[in-house]
């Protein structure tokens, strides 16, 4: 297992946070074009606030744990 398998689980939550804050301010950037495009901005929001919470979530699940490729615990030679 290298480094960069550990580290996946890393890349895609500061991804899925980067999605976030990149919805929020679409969000926010069309409110301004147009204060009644309210529905359209909530909308952008949701799916962007859904698309990153599901790459933060996806990355919590692919961090590996980093141990030794063969090692045997627990074991005694009597």
């Amino acid at each position: 297992m290298g480094y960069g398998e550990y580290e996946w689980g890393g890349l895609m939550k500061v991804l899925g946070g980067f999605v976030i804050l990149v919805g929020i301010g679409l969000a926010g950037y069309v409110l301004y074009l147009n204060r009644n495009s309210w529905l359209i901005a909530l909308v952008l929001f949701v799916v962007f606030l859904i698309l990153g919470a599901m790459l933060v979530s996806k990355g919590s699940y692919t961090r590996k744990q980093n141990t030794p490729v063969g090692r045997v615990e627990g074991t005694t030679d009597k």
